[in-house]
């Protein structure tokens, strides 16, 4: 292959990476420049063009304004709560897979199938097992009497982010449960044969064995899965658009809702600026407490 050479410069691999570089520009590095200088503006959505500079008024109205502790809220608790009990089903799971027995390769299948249902899909199956009319969840619950006949989870201060929750681990666990298993097998099995030999039970080779040798796709797997429900907005707006009264309206669904109810194209601008800001932080910190060290082991 000719070499372009500019001086004593080869510039061939510049040109290989052209391409990606300007998609890359176009489409990431444009858009998040765009809703920075939106986010300092007072924009409205149907008047772009009488948009004024305001500073960072946006962001003051934003952290003063009453429904702020909510969204907070809202956004810790699914993310902890999702995160946490993914990956819990998710390891559970691929433990028991991860034994022989007959029919495995089918009951992986099986297991990940959640995964592969599309989220409009999903919200459907869900919101019909949650109905107060017709559940299959409602009237199990009911014959043990746990719940009233008439029980909605969807319109209930208290229920409505754990239908949602549910909704998002049966979603998200086959992802951990496929990482968590390529963790599994690889590693060495004559650790847990010399285990066996100096006496160890099942529950010691799991947490003295299986869970130390799965640090570092546990790292990972925490890592994609936090960002990923931090930034989820299809489930959450198609089970409850935000409702009961802002109790799950995270951070993405209450950028929708200012920029696309509310026509505040501004306040919105900033509120997903915020949102970018934080993800950044928590990788960037995350990567130096846990994934650098990982790697450097």
């Amino acid at each position: 292959m000719t070499k372009l050479r500019t001086g004593k410069i080869d510039i061939s691999p510049y040109l290989f990476i052209l391409p990606s570089l300007l998609i890359m520009v176009a489409f990431l590095i444009f858009p998040i420049a765009r809703a920075l200088q939106l986010s300092l503006t007072d924009t409205r959505l149907l008047e772009i063009s009488k948009a004024k500079f305001n500073g960072f008024d946006n962001y003051r109205a934003f952290f003063s304004d009453s429904s702020f502790g909510r969204v907070v809220l809202a956004t810790l608790s699914y993310v902890v709560a999702g995160v946490s009990l993914t990956y819990i089903l998710g390891l559970f799971t691929a433990s028991i897979v991860n034994k022989p027995f007959w029919g495995k390769g089918f009951v992986r299948t099986i297991l990940i199938l959640p995964w592969v249902v599309p989220s409009v899909v999903l919200v459907i199956i869900w919101k019909w097992m949650l109905s107060s009319r017709y559940g299959v969840i409602n009237f199990f619950l009911h014959e043990i009497g746990l719940i009233p006949i008439d029980f909605s989870w969807l319109s209930n201060p208290r229920f409505a982010m754990c239908a949602i929750i549910l909704a998002t681990i049966w979603k998200q666990y086959p992802l951990g449960l496929l990482i968590l298993l390529a963790g599994m097998q690889s590693i060495p099995k004559e650790l847990y044969e010399a285990a066996s030999v100096d006496g160890a039970t099942a529950f010691q080779k799991f947490f003295l064995i299986t869970i130390p040798g799965l640090r570092y796709v546990t790292t990972v797997l925490i890592l994609l899965l936090t960002i990923w429900h931090f930034g989820n907005f299809v489930i959450i707006w198609l089970m409850t658009r935000g409702g009961p009264s802002d109790i799950t309206a995270t951070f993405t669904i209450f950028t929708y809702l200012t920029t696309f109810k509310f026509h505040k194209l501004g306040m919105g601008a900033s509120i997903g600026t915020v949102i970018f800001i934080i993800s950044l932080l928590f990788t960037v910190i995350y990567y130096i407490l846990f994934v650098r060290k990982l790697v450097r082991v």
